[in-house]
Formats: structure tokens, C-alpha cells, sequence
């Protein structure tokens, strides 16, 4: 019998939710082991992760990290990263499980090392831009990966680059007692490695993120079959991002993808009109912006980009302009910003470019989008003004 319940009271499902035991042993890393689950009822699989650290004296120690991870972990919600659906928490014991997304691929070392059948429609060049555009994502959301292995960069068999493994290995600051980001630098890390700087230091941050990214990838590329550094365009880029001192590296992963996108776009077979149709869009949305109201997000998906013009274009359907230029510049910018709705964009320029932006192939659009954003990523931060009560 059903029980009414006011706002605020605790909703306790009890109903056990079974599944089908498909695989007992996927692998495990630093922090925990991995196994392949089916829901019965929806004939679904999902990989279970189960939080059981390596080193017994860090287990409880790590365990607030690991309940804070999840829901960060709820929030993200990008192509390249695995999809987080349900948790299940042991507080009691200090452990706990984490269902996700099931990739059906193989890891970044064998689908490299399998060159020449894979490599027909998916380049090495592909997978580089998607591992940008995911740390790029992680990067923005305060997000250090620190456990960048084969086994933690998934390939599926559409060629869609997905990281995962990421939560439980980003752990807190020194502040939180011991010498935390030392151990950290020293998991899965020996002597034998090509190391950063930071390895020796005890330190950790997302420029470690990217020299560990940046070594795997290269090393990777050396020792495949079939394929040589000839066959990547972004050797200097990848030279920069694995130099030993973090200061001589990129500044950030955003960096790396304005730096990407200025490059390919030089080099894209564009014609005038193309020209045309692309700078008349993105000079009046640059036109609009005024400000950002503190450190500028943007959006890189391209499918979430051309979803959110379409949903602008309905919304102004029957105008000749844009009413709220807001329509389409949240389309790119997801921060806070301001706007000035005195610059018309007409409808017909959204239209002509969303309809080649569509038209392009997916390299294209990730080498559009990101030039967009480099343009757009230099206006001004102004902070909100604040306001006294008297």
C-alpha cells in the first residue's frame, strides 16, 4: 500500500535490483576491479566498478574522495567520456561499486597496434583531436585524471575515443593529511618510465595529465606496425605537451585545442563562399559578446552545438532575426556572459551556416567549432559588480 509523502520526507527504495553475472574479471587498476553485468530486464549491459584500493592503509583514507567523485562524475556528460549511470555505496566497510557505461571496443594500445585494418576510416590524427576534446572537458571541470594508462582510453568499434577511470584516481590536496599527490605521481609510475618533472617533486596537476597523455600516444605510435610519426600531423604539437618541465609545456588543454584548431583551419580545403558563410555567423556572434562574467566555458560537442542552433532557429521561426541573440550564442558558451541585442544576426545567417556546418564531415565540424571558439575565447572577463546594501 502506497504511503503519501510530503516534500522533504526520504524515499527509501527497497526493491532489490539483480543482475547477470557476464564477466567476473574485465581488469581493475590502482583503486579498484572491474566486471561485466547484465540488467535482465532491459537486456543492457554495464560495467560494474568496484572502489577496493591496492594499498589497505589508504582504503579509508581515499573513500571520501571516491563519494565526492561520484557526483562530479554525475555531472559530466560528454561524447569521449564514460557515462556514469547508478552507484552503490558501502560506507560501513569503506567501499562501493560504480554501474557505467559498457564501451565494446578495445583499448588505445590494441586498436593502434592493429593499424593497418582500422585505420581506413579512422586516423591517428581522429583519435588525438577526440582525447583533446575529452581532457579539454575534464580540464574545464576542475578534473585531474592521474591514472593515464592503455587500459583507462577505450576505442569502440565506431571509432569513438572514450577515458575512462578517471574519478577515483583524482584525489585531494596535501591539506587533507599526507603526502597525498606523491603517491599519486608514483602509481603505475617506475623508474623505467620516460617521467615529468613533477614525478621526482611529489606533485600532480593537469599539465601532468597531459605529459602522461602525450608520452602513452607517442610511444604507442613508435611501436605499432605499420605506422610511423609520418602518419600523425601533430608531432611538434605532442613534442610540446610530453617536455619534461611543465613550464615549457602547453598552458592548459585548451590551449593545445586553440592552438589545433588555428592549425587546421589554415590548412582546410575551404572555398570563398565557405569563407563567406563562416565569418558572417561567427563576426556577428563575436559583435554580440560583450563580456564573460568569470572564466570562460565553451561547448566543443559538435552534435550538442548543432542541436542547440536547430532549437534557436524553431524558437525564431517566424522572425527574420534572432529576437535574443542569447539563442545562439548559448549554443558555444557555456558560462556566464554578457550581450548586446542590438546586433541584428538574421535568421538566414544562422540558416546558411548551420546548413554547411551540418554538411561538413565530423573532422571538419571539430576543426570549425574549435576555430569558432578560439575566436570568441579572447573577449573580455568582467566580473559582476558588487552591490553594497547601502
Amino acid at each position: 500500500m502506497a504511503v503519501t509523502k510530503q516534500n522533504g520526507d526520504i524515499i527509501p527504495f527497497i526493491k532489490q535490483k539483480d543482475y547477470i553475472m557476464v564477466n567476473n574479471d574485465l581488469g581493475g587498476g590502482s583503486f579498484g576491479k572491474t566486471v561485466l553485468l547484465q540488467d535482465p530486464f532491459i537486456e543492457e549491459l554495464f560495467v560494474a566498478k568496484k572502489y577496493e584500493p591496492e594499498y589497505d592503509q589508504i582504503k579509508e583514507q581515499f573513500y571520501k574522495h571516491f563519494l565526492e567523485e561520484i557526483k562530479i562524475l554525475y555531472k559530466l556528460n560528454h561524447r569521449n567520456i564514460v557515462r556514469i549511470y547508478n552507484y552503490y555505496a558501502y560506507e560501513n566497510i569503506h567501499t562501493g561499486y560504480i554501474l557505467m557505461e559498457y564501451i565494446d571496443g578495445k583499448n588505445i594500445g590494441e586498436f593502434i597496434g592493429d593499424y593497418d585494418a582500422l585505420f581506413e576510416e579512422i586516423t591517428l590524427d581522429d583519435i588525438f583531436l577526440q582525447l583533446i576534446d575529452a581532457f579539454c572537458y575534464i580540464e574545464a571541470h576542475g578534473i585531474i585524471h592521474r591514472d593515464i594508462r592503455e587500459g583507462n582510453i577505450l576505442i569502440d568499434k565506431n571509432g569513438t575515443v572514450k577515458v575512462i577511470d578517471f574519478g577515483i584516481g583524482k584525489i585531494a590536496s596535501k591539506a587533507d593529511g599526507g603526502d597525498i599527490d606523491s603517491l599519486v605521481a608514483n602509481i603505475n609510475r617506475d623508474a623505467s618510465d620516460t617521467l615529468p618533472q613533477e614525478y621526482y617533486e611529489g606533485t600532480y596537476t593537469n599539465l601532468t595529465d597531459m605529459f602522461y597523455l602525450a608520452e602513452l600516444f607517442g610511444r604507442l605510435i613508435d611501436n605499432a606496425e605499420g605506422c610511423d610519426r609520418t602518419d600523425f600531423s601533430y608531432n611538434d604539437i605532442l613534442g610540446k605537451m610530453m617536455d619534461k618541465k611543465p613550464e615549457n609545456r602547453f598552458e592548459s588543454f585548451a590551449a593545445i585545442r586553440e592552438t589545433i584548431g588555428k592549425h587546421n583551419f589554415l590548412y582546410m580545403q575551404i572555398s570563398d563562399e565557405d569563407r563567406k558563410i563562416y565569418q558572417d555567423f561567427t563576426n556577428l556572434v563575436y559583435n554580440s559578446l560583450t563580456s564573460y562574467m568569470a572564466e570562460p566555458r565553451f561547448n566543443t560537442d559538435c552534435s550538442i552545438f548543432i542541436s542547440r542552433l536547430k532549437k534557436a532557429l524553431t524558437t525564431n521561426l517566424f522572425e527574420t532575426v534572432i529576437q535574443k541573440n542569447a539563442d545562439v550564442i548559448s549554443s558555444v558558451v557555456d558560462c556566464g556572459y554578457r550581450y548586446n541585442n542590438n546586433v541584428s544576426i538574421p535568421n538566414k545567417t544562422v540558416r546558411n551556416f548551420l546548413d554547411w556546418f551540418c554538411a561538413s564531415t565530423p573532422q571538419s565540424q571539430t576543426l570549425v567549432l574549435n576555430n569558432f571558439i578560439a575566436k570568441i575565447a579572447d573577449i573580455q572577463v568582467k566580473a559582476p559588480e558588487l552591490e553594497l546594501p547601502f
